[in-house]
């Protein structure tokens, strides 16, 4: 009988460790089906690329001195489109969810179709195009030098724009994730995320209903730093805040946290190596947040992220 009882106890013990391991054992990423799709520069923007009412990811392909405008379809992860080769790729935006706009090192705006890649029209620009933001049925195009322009999605004429935002509203998605704090919505709460001023880049959250604070805490991360200063990712997905930062031992292992927005409890927190040391993007569309990061050298992947278990759902693949 003591047999018995103490085979059955191990047994139970064993279960209960088998329970503890799967409990912390970080999400596997899905091995890539190809060469993965890589990019040096953060834009990321979303259109429909063909025609499932999905969002598809868009960004730049293997673009430090050359690169191709790409589309990602978002529920696979597998390229569909690539555009012609733009010299110094730099900026892009998706003004609606049929319109492409691209530019590089020269005075040229490209607009491409979001359903093929192929080039509607070239807009002569009296600058190099830096950003890029889509109003009505047009869009607001700041330029190097400052210089700002209205012009028309239909054949690329100049045009006012009063629906796009103002110039110094357009900050690029390397602006935003240097502001401090970082808010956002989720549903009827405003989740701020901040770094404190001195000292190690610790991250802090906090939540307000109505401006009223409901909670605040300090999360198990730091804020990765890039050109000196630390960058902030917070977006709202699944009903969550989530956080992308680096672990606070060694600094470099990403992490990703998802903070109940009414709480503040973490419903988890993953650590994602994977994703390498160079975080540049975090963006939600749909039912995914999209992340853009990789090796310094190597360039970067697209990443496909389930919010309800911070696990990689794909990792993106060029079109053929």
């Amino acid at each position: 009988m003591k047999v018995i009882v103490a085979v059955a106890m191990a047994a139970v013990g064993v279960g209960f460790a088998v329970m503890f391991f799967a409990q912390v054992d970080p999400p596997q990423e899905p091995a890539p089906r190809a060469r993965q799709l890589s990019t040096q520069l953060d834009a990321l923007c979303f259109v429909d690329a063909n025609g499932d009412d999905a969002p598809d990811p868009v960004l730049w392909q293997d673009g430090k001195t050359r690169g191709r405008v790409v589309a990602v379809d978002g529920r696979s992860g597998q390229g569909i489109w690539s555009s012609q080769v733009i010299e110094k790729p730099d900026a892009l935006a998706c003004p609606d969810r049929s319109t492409v706009l691209a530019g590089g090192e020269a005075n040229r705006l490209h607009a491409l179709d979001a359903r093929t890649g192929k080039e509607r029209w070239a807009a002569e620009l009296p600058g190099v195009p830096d950003e890029v933001a889509g109003g009505d049925g047009c869009a607001t195009v700041v330029m190097k030098d400052g210089a700002a322009m209205g012009i028309s999605l239909a054949a690329g004429a100049a045009a006012d724009c009063p629906t796009a935002p103002e110039p110094a509203a357009i900050t690029g998605q390397f602006w935003e994730r240097k502001k401090n704090p970082r808010v956002v919505q989720v549903g009827d709460v405003e989740v701020a995320l901040t770094v404190q001023a001195e000292g190690p880049p610790r991250l802090i959250a906090e939540g307000r209903r109505g401006g009223a604070p409901l909670w605040k805490k300090d999360l198990p991360a730091r804020a990765p730093v890039s050109g000196g200063r630390p960058d902030l990712f917070l977006v709202a997905s699944g009903g969550a805040a989530l956080v992308l930062g680096v672990d606070v031992v060694g600094g470099a292992e990403p992490r990703i946290i998802a903070l109940d927005p009414a709480s503040g409890a973490s419903r988890y927190e993953v650590p994602a190596g994977y994703l390498g040391e160079r975080l540049a993007v975090a963006k939600a569309s749909g039912p995914y947040l999209y992340i853009v990061s990789g090796a310094a050298v190597s360039g970067a992947a697209l990443r496909a992220i389930d919010p309800a278990t911070g696990g990689t759902v794909w990792r993106a693949t060029p079109p053929p």
